[in-house]
């Protein structure tokens, strides 16, 4: 035993080696974000000249909201708000590239956080303190049209 208590140490520094590898690696892999299109931003009550906010994959949750060459990181559920490095940030026609792990590990000054489902919209408001400026961001519900046909469903197959 004594030869195995003097490979412990060497096998946990391998370990520790080979996953901190293998999460630098996973880190610095951009993903593509995918513009929402019919989204309504307004900041302080005022429409934004330029302007867009991206989904990766299907998911809502976090968005990158674009404002000119500012880019942020809204983590709806856990109510944060992270500055994104825009010069980190591949722009496309209807998408940007960038890394999710990618952040400040300190979240904006944030308040007066409401998160609500509507009917039509999902609508999101934040105030960013040290800007003094309230977010307020629409996105429309993606519409199941799957039972509006004007064609009966036929559970028969024709040959």
């Amino acid at each position: 035993m004594p030869p195995l208590r003097k490979s412990l140490p060497l096998l946990a520094a391998i370990v520790t080696m080979i996953a901190f590898d293998r999460g630098a690696a996973a880190k610095g892999k951009p993903v593509s974000w995918k513009g929402i299109d019919d989204a309504l931003l307004r900041v302080n009550d005022n429409p934004v000249k330029v302007w867009g906010v991206f989904q990766a994959g299907n998911k809502r949750d976090p968005l990158v909201l674009q404002m000119g060459n500012r880019f942020l990181l809204i983590k709806i559920h856990d109510k944060q708000i992270f500055e994104i490095d825009p010069s980190k940030v591949q722009v496309k026609t209807d998408e940007i590239l960038w890394d999710p792990s990618d952040h400040p590990t300190d979240p904006l000054a944030t308040s007066d956080w409401e998160a609500a489902d509507g009917e039509a919209v999902f609508r999101i408001k934040a105030k960013i303190i040290k800007d003094d400026g309230l977010l307020d961001i629409e996105l429309p519900h993606q519409l199941d049209l799957s039972g509006m046909s004007p064609h009966p469903q036929s559970n028969s197959r024709r040959r």
